[in-house]
């Protein structure tokens, strides 16, 4: 881990901030590990979207002993992929077809 971490007064905005905390420069050289979830959602800049995943990622991830930014990202984006399409998903949408057996 020769690079050293940027924080957030290196940057003059927040906006700035944030998306910094999704290059692969930050991800792949934050570590997580030992940190409470608030330090973890203020230093890697999580939106509320993406905070609602977090402690099922830190749990996943915490077995897998893997305590990179870019897993934890990566993990968080996964399941918001899976829950859009779950969500996109109308039971009522189904026609049901009688078949004869």
């Amino acid at each position: 881990m020769g690079n050293k971490l940027k924080s957030r007064s290196d940057f003059s905005t927040e906006r700035e901030y944030m998306s910094y905390t999704k290059t692969s420069d930050f991800l792949l050289n934050y570590s997580w590990k030992g940190k409470s979830k608030e330090t973890i959602i203020n230093e890697m800049a999580l939106p509320d979207f993406e905070q609602v995943y977090l402690d099922e990622a830190i749990e996943y991830l915490t077995n897998q002993n893997d305590f990179s930014g870019m897993s934890l990202d990566r993990f968080i984006l996964k399941r918001l992929d899976e829950d859009e399409e779950a969500d996109e998903f109308n039971p009522n949408d189904i026609i049901f077809i009688e078949r004869e057996e």
